[in-house]
C-alpha cells in the first residue's frame, strides 16, 4: 500500500491565491488509483475543513493539529485527540496576552475553535471562522492545540519559542508565524505513525511519501519513505528532505 500525507498551507493552500487546480486532481488520480491520501495539518477540523470549503479537494483520513487529532476523511468521526492541559492555555494568556504583535488561538477537538488575544492589527483568514472567548469559556472547551500567532517579528516568536519550550509540559512546533502549543508526544510524526496503528496498516508494510514546507513537517518528513520540501520552504525544512519540488503534482503521479 502507498500512503501520501500532505501538509495543507503553503504545500496545498496558498493565500491569498488559493489551490492549484493541477494539485487537487493529482490527488484524486492518487486516490483513485487505490492509494490513501492524509491531511498532515496545524489546523484543527473546524479550521481545516473551513479552508478546503468549495476547493473539491478531499483526503481519505485527516491528521490535525500537528498530531493532536484524526479524523475520518469527511470529518465526522474523531478516531483519537490528545488534549493539551488547560493551564498551558491560561498561562500563555498570563505571559503574552498584552503583548502588542501576537494573537493567541485555542482549537479544540469539537466544532469550535476561539481567539482568545489578538493584538496584531492584521486581518487572518487561517481565523476567520474562530469565535472570540474569554479565559471564562476555557472550562467549557477540550483543547487541542494552542496557536500563538507572531506575524513578521522572529525576535518575539524566538521569545515565545523560548519560553514554551521551558514549561516542560507541552510540545513545541512551528509553521511559519505560528508557534503551536500541543500535548507532549504530538507531532505530525507521531500522529501520522498513530493513525496508521488505529487502521492497523503496519508501518513496514507501506510506502510513505510526504509533503510539508515548514518546520512543524519535520517529524513526518523524518518517518517517510520519500520526504518533499518546496523551493519556498526554510533552507533547514529543504536540506532535511528527499527531494526539493514546485508542487505536489509536480511528482505525486511518479509514485502511482
Amino acid at each position: 500500500m502507498k500512503v501520501a500525507a500532505f501538509d495543507f498551507d503553503g504545500t496545498l493552500h496558498h493565500p491569498p491565491h488559493g489551490f492549484h487546480e493541477e494539485d487537487i486532481s493529482a490527488i484524486d488520480a492518487w486516490r483513485k488509483a487505490g492509494h490513501l491520501a492524509i491531511s498532515a495539518t496545524g489546523r484543527s477540523r473546524t479550521a481545516l475543513a473551513y479552508g478546503m470549503r468549495g476547493s473539491g479537494l478531499a483526503f481519505d483520513y485527516q491528521v490535525l493539529s500537528n498530531g493532536g487529532a484524526a479524523t475520518d476523511g469527511a470529518n465526522r468521526q474523531l478516531i483519537f485527540g490528545h488534549e493539551v492541559s488547560r493551564d498551558v492555555l491560561r498561562a500563555t494568556l498570563d505571559t503574552f496576552g498584552s503583548r502588542d504583535g501576537l494573537a493567541i488561538f485555542g482549537t479544540t477537538l469539537g466544532h469550535v475553535d476561539g481567539v482568545f488575544v489578538d493584538n496584531t492589527g492584521i486581518t487572518n483568514s487561517a481565523t476567520a471562522n474562530f469565535q472570540q472567548m474569554t479565559p471564562t469559556d476555557i472550562p467549557d472547551h477540550r483543547f487541542v492545540l494552542v496557536p500563538i500567532w507572531v506575524p513578521g517579528n522572529a525576535d518575539l516568536r524566538a521569545e515565545v519559542v523560548d519560553w514554551a519550550s521551558a514549561l516542560g509540559e507541552v510540545a513545541v512546533a512551528q509553521n511559519q508565524d505560528y508557534i503551536d502549543l500541543m500535548a507532549p508526544g504530538r507531532s505530525k510524526g507521531s500522529g501520522i505513525l498513530q493513525l496508521l496503528d488505529e487502521l492497523r496498516l503496519p508501518r513496514e508494510s507501506l510506502q510513505l511519501y510526504t509533503f510539508g514546507d515548514s518546520w512543524n513537517d519535520l517529524p513526518m518528513h523524518a518517518i517517510a519513505d520519500t520526504s518533499h520540501s518546496f523551493h519556498h520552504s526554510p533552507a533547514e525544512v529543504r536540506a532535511a528532505t528527499d527531494r526539493v519540488i514546485g508542487s505536489v503534482s509536480e511528482v505525486l503521479g511518479e509514485y502511482m
